[in-house]
This record gives C-alpha cells, sequence and structure tokens, in this order.
C-alpha cells in the first residue's frame, strides 16, 4: 500500500477478511450491471459509441463531483471530536477529490464543452437521490453512508474506467481523454481505494457495523444503475420525455436494489 500522499498513513489492510467480503460483493455488482441493466453493455461495445452519452456522462460526474463537494466537510465536522484522526483523513481526501471535476472539465473542453454549459446542467434524478440520501443518513445516522459512496466509487473506477476510456480513445482520440487518465492514474499512485477502506474501517467495529456498510453499498450500487439508465435514456432521446427519463430512477434502483438482496 506504499503512497506518496502524505494523508495515507496506512502500511496495510484493515479487516481484510471483511474486506474479501465486499471485493466478492463487488464483482457480482459489476457482472449484475452488464448483464441485467438496459444498454449496459454497450458501454463496451466500440460499434455503441455515442458522443452524446461521452459527453453527458461527463457532465454528470463532473456534477457529483461538485455535490459532493458540499458533502466531504460535512463528514470530518462529524467525526471532528469523536474520531479526530479521521476528522484530517478524510478532510484531506475531501479536499483533493473536490477539485478533480477539473479533470473531467479538461476532456469535455477538447469536445466543445463549456464550463458554462457543464455546470448550468441540471443533474440527473438518480444523483440527486444519490445526494438526499446522503443527507438523509447523516441526519438520522451518521456520515457511513456518505463515506461507503467514496469507497465504491474508489472501486467500480479502478475496474471499468481502463476499458471504457480504451474504447472512447478509439473514438474521441487519446488526446480527449487525458484529463480522465489523468484522474485514474492519481487514485491508483495514492491507492485510493484501499485508502478509503481503511478510513472507513476505523469506525467498523461489529458484526451489525458490517451490515450496515454492505446495505449502505447495496443501496449506492442501485442508485448508480439508476443514473446509468436515465442518463443513457436521455443521452440517446429515446421514447421517454425527460418526465419519465426522470421516473425510471427510482424504479431501476428498487429492482437492482431487490436483485442484490
Amino acid at each position: 500500500m506504499a503512497s506518496t500522499a502524505a494523508y495515507n498513513t496506512y502500511e496495510s489492510l484493515l479487516n481484510p477478511n471483511f474486506r474479501n467480503k465486499i471485493d466478492d460483493l463487488l464483482v457480482k455488482f459489476e457482472q449484475v450491471f452488464y448483464e441485467k441493466v438496459e444498454n449496459a453493455d454497450k458501454m463496451l461495445d466500440e460499434s455503441q459509441f455515442s458522443m452524446d452519452l461521452y459527453k453527458r456522462h461527463n457532465i454528470e460526474t463532473i456534477l457529483r463531483i461538485a455535490l459532493k463537494r458540499a458533502v466531504d466537510p460535512l463528514i470530518a465536522n462529524y467525526w471532528a471530536t469523536r474520531d479526530p484522526q479521521l476528522c484530517k483523513e478524510w478532510g484531506l481526501y475531501g479536499a483533493e477529490e473536490g477539485r478533480h471535476d477539473r479533470m473531467f472539465a479538461r476532456d469535455l473542453h477538447a469536445v466543445g464543452v463549456t464550463d458554462e454549459e457543464i455546470y448550468s446542467t441540471k443533474p440527473t434524478f438518480a444523483t440527486e437521490l444519490l445526494n438526499g440520501y446522503f443527507y438523509y443518513t447523516m441526519a438520522v445516522e451518521d456520515p457511513l453512508a456518505s463515506m461507503v459512496s467514496g469507497f465504491y466509487l474508489e472501486y467500480m473506477a479502478s475496474k471499468t474506467q481502463p476499458d471504457w476510456l480504451d474504447r472512447m480513445e478509439k473514438h474521441v482520440g487519446k488526446e480527449k481523454t487525458t484529463g480522465a487518465r489523468a484522474h485514474l492514474q492519481l487514485d491508483i499512485d495514492e491507492d485510493h481505494t484501499d485508502m478509503v477502506w481503511n478510513s472507513i474501517m476505523r469506525i467498523i467495529k461489529t458484526h451489525e457495523d458490517e451490515q450496515r456498510f454492505i446495505e449502505h453499498l447495496t443501496k449506492i450500487h442501485a442508485l448508480f444503475c439508476a443514473y446509468f439508465v436515465e442518463v443513457y435514456d436521455t443521452s440517446h432521446q429515446t421514447k421517454k420525455d425527460d418526465a419519465l427519463n426522470a421516473a425510471v430512477a427510482p424504479i431501476a434502483a428498487v429492482k437492482i436494489h431487490n436483485t442484490m438482496k
């Protein structure tokens, strides 16, 4: 787990047995995504490339980062008096992650999308639901769901983005994916997946804690699957109108969540 990041202070993986269980679950999640989510398999089909989807997906990634930028300080603040070390770790991590939107913006600029267009775009309903889940769980429980989302994104990006970017580069060129590549490489160099895992494991002490982790992970995965369905339909201008595109988000989330049980 060697890293150049000053805030990655862990030399080994915490709770490795539980991590093995979660790794197996995430492999299942990825399989279900490609097998069960409508049109997901097209993300690996070179003949199905859509510039509209490429743009909208990157815009949504930027919007999601911008929205999470307001959540991460709340996580750090929660731990300020409960676990000062965790407060420091998440504060530094969140501060870095909060400006990664500019990496993806660089790629969008290269295909003619301006900052004005990016930041004036309304997030998908699925993204709104995801952020609502963060605030709700912080209000009635604690920040665990928001933290689990960080781990989920780091893990899934490392597994899915290399193949997606290889495919996209064949259509838009390597010079138009430099931001996404830089983001992926930074996560790898600084070992973000294991670092975030270890931060969260500071507060996972019991079997009940582990079950809460799994439940949050399952719901977050369902919401990201719902996001894909919504953004695909929107970018491909399917027969659904905007209202129906938004309506599929909770429906897709429920279906995927039930599949994972």
